[in-house]
């Protein structure tokens, strides 16, 4: 059990969904723009066929991580307990499953909606440059290989090479919304007059870069404190529990992301360069 225990401590699966991630997204660009669709479907498939992979490797080990979690419900907290994943990755499972279905639902609108109109968007919305999210796809891209180097860096006890990966990361997700909130927005705002209540098409827009822009603040502030713990050495190779459990989340929030950099940007490229 503990060898089990160990396996899914160490596991490489977020790097590699993470770059699953990046096949899909470059497969639904496919799709859209249509420049090959059965390629685009293949490489869709693949991210498919990874996830399943995953699930059913990570099937194998929940019976341990809720027994593990009960567990510390049931004892007495001790601060030097160890803060093993086991122990904070139920509450982390669960947390994500609430927010893979509330952006799901945003995203079910959004297509719903988006069936329901002959072009899309509508002719009298403006054009969405996607120069300034292009920048934020790479600013997130890199924060999820820094935040990957601090958890690498931490199951080798390098806990400065921790601190400087959290730190990274939070720098990059600060610049993400001073990117959205200080250059991006205020445009379409004050210079376009696209604001939340133009149309269907704008409502949808700030719901969901706003709803993704409040994660990605959230996920700041843990960072933040995720730091500050790693400035006092409160991290090593047998306690990073929070840390991978950020991770985790901090991933979630670039996968968003990249659905939403694909289907509004890129989608709405498409109709402009078709029209």
């Amino acid at each position: 059990m503990e060898s089990q225990h160990e396996e899914h401590e160490g596991s490489i699966w977020p790097a590699v969904i993470g770059m699953a991630v990046l096949v899909l997204v470059a497969g639904v660009i496919l799709i859209l723009r249509g420049i090959n669709l059965i390629l685009g479907l293949g490489l869709v498939l693949v991210f498919v066929a990874t996830l399943a992979v995953f699930v059913s490797r990570e099937v194998k080990a929940w019976p341990h991580v809720i027994e593990s979690f009960f567990a510390r419900l049931k004892g007495t907290a001790i601060p030097s307990e160890p803060e093993r994943v086991s122990g904070v990755g139920m509450p982390t499972a669960m947390f994500l499953f609430t927010e893979v279905a509330l952006f799901g639902a945003g995203f079910g609108s959004y297509f719903l909606i988006r069936s329901s109109f002959p072009v899309w968007p509508p002719p009298d919305a403006p054009h969405l440059d996607d120069f300034i999210p292009r920048l934020q796809t790479f600013m997130l891209l890199f924060s999820s290989l820094a935040i990957e180097y601090a958890t690498y860096s931490v199951k080798r006890d390098r806990l400065g090479a921790v601190l400087g990966g959290v730190v990274a990361t939070a720098l990059f997700g600060t610049g993400f919304l001073v990117l959205k909130l200080g250059v991006e927005w205020p445009h379409l705002i004050f210079d376009l007059g696209f604001t939340p209540d133009t149309g269907v098409y704008a409502s949808m827009f700030y719901i969901l870069l706003g709803a993704h822009g409040a994660h990605v603040f959230g996920g700041v502030v843990a960072l933040g404190v995720v730091a500050w713990r790693a400035k006092l050495r409160q991290f090593s190779s047998h306690s990073y529990g929070l840390l991978e459990s950020v991770s985790i989340y901090w991933h979630f929030v670039h996968l968003v992301w990249l659905l939403l950099f694909a289907f509004i940007y890129e989608g709405a490229l498409l109709w402009t360069h078709s029209h």
